[in-house]
Parts: structure tokens; C-alpha cells; sequence
């Protein structure tokens, strides 16, 4: 099992992983130096940022208690409004 802690340290290296948040979300790397994944919609889809950023995303969501996907319910078909 990863741990937040862990996930926010793989981000911030260059190698690749797989993980999921404590809220949920599935992050992962394939390659080396590559971005940082995120699942949706049955995709991976790279996330809109990147390291430090991306670590600070992750915290910030934390802490209001929610998922870092969980804004993209407002745009979906059928989502919260």
C-alpha cells in the first residue's frame, strides 16, 4: 500500500509508479521524466500539472476534504451542478 507521503515523494522523482490517494485518485507515471497520469473515465489522462504543483494540488485537496477530480462532476453529463 502507498501512502499520501509516499505518492507525493514519487511525483516529485523522476521514475515511474503507480498509486492511489487516500481520497481515491489513481496517479501513475509510465516512463521515466514522463508526466504524471491520472484515471478517468476508463483513461489515463495526464494531469493539467506537474510536479511541485501537482504535490500542492494533492495537499490543498486534502484538506478540503475531497478528491483532486472531484471538481470534473460539474462537467459531466448527468453530473452535480
Amino acid at each position: 500500500m502507498v501512502t499520501d507521503a509516499q505518492l507525493k515523494e514519487f511525483i516529485l522523482s523522476p521514475l515511474p509508479f503507480f498509486g492511489v490517494t487516500s481520497r481515491g485518485d489513481v496517479l501513475a507515471r509510465y516512463v521515466p521524466y514522463g508526466p504524471v497520469f491520472r484515471w478517468s473515465w476508463n483513461q489515463m489522462i495526464p494531469m493539467p500539472v506537474q510536479g511541485g504543483d501537482l504535490v500542492w494540488l494533492m495537499h490543498a485537496a486534502h484538506e478540503e476534504e475531497h478528491s483532486i477530480t472531484e471538481t470534473e462532476a460539474a462537467k459531466k453529463p448527468g453530473g452535480k451542478r
